[in-house]
């Protein structure tokens, strides 16, 4: 049996969009779901959580946890404090997913899980959340330009599709418990990638030939060396160093797939920054996380003003297959660094 309970913030109720629709994912995966409501919360966060922290109490104190195998929290803003608080108290063993979590919410070791946080929120700076999600080795997803309801004040589109994208993150770590996470030049190392399979086994590729696009049989096993694993790290660390962004899934913390974007644009009016490498492991391909982390890379290059993504692309008809999916299509201007280093890359792009 598997249970997910539900703590609400401050005005922040369950069938508020964060928390109704993280509900619906979560019994979508069979989880018998249970909602907190908490009433009459004082607009002092000391106050609010006592008050939530005895409510809770009191709403769970018929709830028998060791008939469940598997317990997520899913929980925002005061409650974060209080789903931190209850299971450290009742020495819960849970996942956890913190939808903007307060400065106190890491006063109480918060368990493993995912948060998310808005540059624009009022109530905690990102700084302090920045720090403690480091500390508590918590991946972090940083929404810029947002408040305390991960919300923009009137770009409504903007809204729905933030919303998409903190659900598809949700879901990904309710259904397989996959992380994911921006690195920095301290993660990167050889070791990280110890449980990464390159391994593809190619027989057909797709190329231009004469004008036109066409595919071709070229049998080939495509994997990396010792080398070539040294060499990936030291591009990576030179891409954070350089203001880059390196993005990347974690399964039961082991790495199984990455994302990288160069941040100098190129193309003139086209306004590109250069997704230089995606890569999913062999054993976790076909389960979403190569779309989840193309759109994260797509949102940061947005975030930073270019107007499209390029990719020197894999000509294997299944990478091919995958651009396709995602919107990409023939980039209108060639790079002529990465036509000459990898002459049979099919150059796409990425409208953002």
């Amino acid at each position: 049996m598997k249970i997910a309970v539900f703590f609400p913030g401050i005005g922040y109720h369950c069938d508020k969009p964060l928390l109704y629709y993280s509900g619906k994912i979560a019994e979508q995966y069979h989880f018998e779901t249970y909602r907190i409501t908490y009433t009459g919360l004082s607009r002092s966060v000391d106050e609010a959580f006592e008050q939530a922290v005895a409510q809770t109490e009191d709403a769970l104190a018929q709830i028998n946890w060791s008939q469940y195998e598997e317990i997520l929290f899913v929980s925002k803003s005061i409650g974060t404090i209080a789903a931190s608080v209850y299971a450290k108290k009742h020495g819960i063993n849970c996942r956890n997913i913190y939808y903007t979590p307060l400065e106190k919410t890491f006063a109480y070791s918060p368990q493993s899980g995912i948060v998310f946080h808005g540059t624009n929120d009022s109530w905690v700076e990102t700084a302090i959340i920045t720090a403690k999600c480091r500390e508590y080795a918590l991946p972090l997803h940083i929404i810029e330009g947002v408040n305390h309801s991960l919300e923009t004040k009137d770009d409504t589109m903007r809204n729905l599709s933030i919303l998409m994208r903190v659900m598809e993150l949700t879901k990904s770590y309710i259904a397989d418990g996959i992380q994911y996470r921006q690195l920095g030049e301290g993660d990167l190392c050889r070791e990280l990638f110890s449980g990464f399979i390159r391994h593809q086994n190619v027989t057909k590729c797709r190329r231009k030939e004469n004008g036109s696009w066409v595919i071709k049989d070229d049998p080939f096993i495509d994997d990396w060396s010792e080398n070539d694993y040294k060499f990936l790290v030291s591009c990576l660390t030179n891409t954070v160093n350089a203001g880059g962004f390196v993005y990347a899934a974690f399964c039961d913390g082991v790495l199984k797939g990455f994302v990288s974007v160069e941040s100098a644009m190129f193309g003139g009016i086209n306004k590109y920054l250069d997704l230089s490498s995606i890569h999913v492991s062999e054993d976790m391909r076909g389960r979403g996380i190569g779309k989840m982390l193309f759109l994260a890379a797509a949102e940061w290059a947005k975030q930073k003003g270019a107007g499209k993504l390029y990719i020197s692309a894999h000509s294997a008809v299944e990478t091919q297959a995958f651009y396709r999916t995602m919107g990409c299509v023939e980039a209108q201007e060639y790079n002529k660094e990465h036509v000459e280093r990898e002459p049979y890359d099919c150059q796409l792009e990425y409208v953002l």
